[in-house]
């Protein structure tokens, strides 16, 4: 059953991200270049970006609130763990499988063009709540998983 939520964590951080990058690249263009029709982008291989942040986020969350740590302090761990997936899957889908999903080179701050801090705000804020988005989509997983279409609850 462990598996198969974390299988079910993973679909449902994937699908949030995606949805949210949309809206936040929308919003983004609106904002910057004024385009009221907010057109939003993402690619379908972020969903891999997205998921992983559903597996991995208990294994630093349950540690840190174990010893309670202050939301702030954790959310700048999040925030770096945000970072490095970034970074090494934007390593991954260029160099090795040819795709430029992201290139953030022509901003400043940036690390080889696959991070750039000048989206620090932006990955404190998620990281805020991020927490809080696991709890929620840890319940829906087991929801999913205990009760069958029929509203039979296994024991």
């Amino acid at each position: 059953m462990k598996y198969q939520r974390v299988c079910v964590r993973f679909i449902i951080f994937a699908f949030f991200g995606l949805v949210t990058e949309v809206l936040f690249t929308g919003i983004g263009g609106l904002i910057s270049h004024g385009n009221i029709n907010m057109i939003g982008h993402s690619s379908p291989w972020m969903m891999i970006d997205y998921g992983l942040l559903g597996v991995i986020t208990p294994w630093i969350r349950n540690p840190m609130k174990t010893r309670k740590i202050p939301l702030p302090i954790r959310a700048i761990v999040y925030m770096v763990g945000i970072y490095f997936v970034e970074y090494v899957s934007g390593i991954v889908f260029h160099k090795v499988l040819g795709l430029r999903i992201w290139d953030y080179s022509h901003m400043r701050l940036n690390l080889h063009g696959q991070i750039t801090l000048m989206y620090l705000p932006a990955w404190y804020s998620l990281s805020l709540g991020i927490e809080k988005l696991y709890e929620w989509v840890d319940k829906s997983a087991w929801a999913i998983l205990t009760k069958s279409p029929l509203g039979y609850t296994p024991e």
